[in-house]
């Protein structure tokens, strides 16, 4: 009997680490971090609200990190700039059982951000006029050179999106100068540190960030540093999973 019992003691350790290998096994713990469009889905018929619906849908987040503050998605206030979030999220968020998570900063962190970096533009305005203007003509165009890019739903997601971003990015910190790269800084870390927590927090759960085209390469690197094996292709997700029925489409 003490042979019987020494034998299933010496097998429990065994058994309980096979039993939690299975577990972890089939844990669906993938994350995808997609960016959206902001004003641009009205006008690229490759993804549309209901393609960035169904991409939502189709994934099926236990977590869902938002580029909104904390406040935005307490009350689901409108959101200038972000149309997406009221005709889309705020919705899907009424019929979802999800955690939603909050990625920009609120309060005095935001009023202290957004301050330097508008005291930036204003300043770049008064010493460079031509240059201010010169910022927007090239924000205006890198939409339209995006727009006429985009003919499928993951190419939105893909390097060469993120790369037309970041030589917009470069030019707005050239012309406007340290104070608003700083700014951009603090702002760019404060939602990395929310999407690490996010994937930190929430192992064996699936977890979606949805920032914007403009700054998904950067959140998806920030969440591959903290758990690289869990990370979804997002062009390749989009592309599968964004597409609606006929009936629905754009």
């Amino acid at each position: 009997m003490r042979n019987m019992y020494s034998a299933l003691l010496f097998a429990l350790p065994v058994l309980l680490l096979w039993i939690g290998s299975i577990k972890a096994f089939d844990a669906d713990d993938r994350v995808v971090v997609i960016g959206a469009l902001h004003g641009l889905h009205d006008r690229e018929p490759a993804f549309g609200y209901d393609r960035l619906r169904s991409a939502i849908v189709d994934f099926r987040p236990d977590v869902l990190v938002l580029e909104v503050r904390p406040d935005e998605l307490a009350e689901k206030k409108p959101t200038p700039g972000r149309p997406e979030y009221p005709a889309v999220i705020w919705p899907l968020l009424a019929e979802m059982r999800v955690n939603a998570v909050a990625m920009e900063p609120g309060g005095d962190l935001y009023a202290e951000i957004t301050r330097q970096a508008g005291a930036a533009f204003a300043a770049l305005k008064q010493r460079n006029p031509i240059g201010a203007a010169a910022l927007i003509r090239l924000d205006e165009a890198t939409d339209e050179a995006l727009l006429a890019y985009w003919q499928q739903p993951g190419q939105v997601q893909d390097e060469k999106t993120a790369a037309v971003a970041y030589g917009l990015q470069s030019a707005q910190f050239a012309l406007a100068g340290p104070d608003f790269a700083a700014a951009q800084a603090r702002w760019d870390g404060y939602m990395a540190s929310q999407v690490r927590k996010a994937v930190r927090d929430h192992p064996g759960k699936r977890i979606m960030v949805v920032g914007s085209y403009s700054n998904r390469a950067m959140l998806e690197r920030v969440a591959r540093e903290q758990s690289s094996q869990r990370i979804v292709d997002a062009e390749a997700w989009v592309g599968k999973a964004a597409a609606p029925s006929a009936a629905s489409a754009n």
